[in-house]
């Protein structure tokens, strides 16, 4: 067998081609057909439909850094949630890998986030009413949603 390099600039031998071409050609083929059916998959049975939602939370006029930002569907019990970053920027989550809330009514809670259960006697810095008592409401429409929050 000639194992001879070929010169620069030439083509590669026809076994070399011939091998590159076969098993190159179905590898991309088959990783092209399992991303576009993964982005093709239905979403699971009961899934609301969803909208992007993204957005600010301050406190006092400062980002408020990893706090907790649930919306909730009104009626109903879908949930979406995420955590805001050092900015106070969040964006929501539902099930799985899908992202957003329900469209449609949403009430909403902001609450401090806790790395474990909290003390006895601690008491959320974010006051009540964004949280256990919570007054938010957002609605998500369709398409992409900027939902910040002015909390005082």
């Amino acid at each position: 067998m000639n194992h001879a390099v070929p010169a620069p600039g030439s083509p590669p031998p026809p076994l070399v081609a011939a091998t590159r071409a076969g098993v190159f050609a179905p590898a991309v083929l088959l990783t092209l057909a399992v991303v576009l059916a993964a982005g093709c998959t239905p979403p699971p049975k009961g899934m609301p439909e969803l909208a992007p939602v993204s957005g600010v939370v301050t406190l006092g006029g400062k980002p408020l850094a990893k706090a907790t930002v649930v919306f909730t569907s009104v009626p109903g019990d879908k949930v979406s949630f995420g955590v805001t970053d050092d900015a106070g920027a969040y964006t929501l989550n539902h099930v799985g890998k899908y992202k957003g809330a329900a469209i449609g009514a949403n009430s909403v809670v902001i609450k401090s986030q806790t790395d474990g259960p909290p003390a006895p006697n601690w008491k959320d810095p974010i006051p009540a009413k964004y949280n256990a008592k919570s007054e938010l409401k957002a609605d998500v429409t369709k398409g992409p949603n900027t939902i910040d929050f002015t909390l005082d």
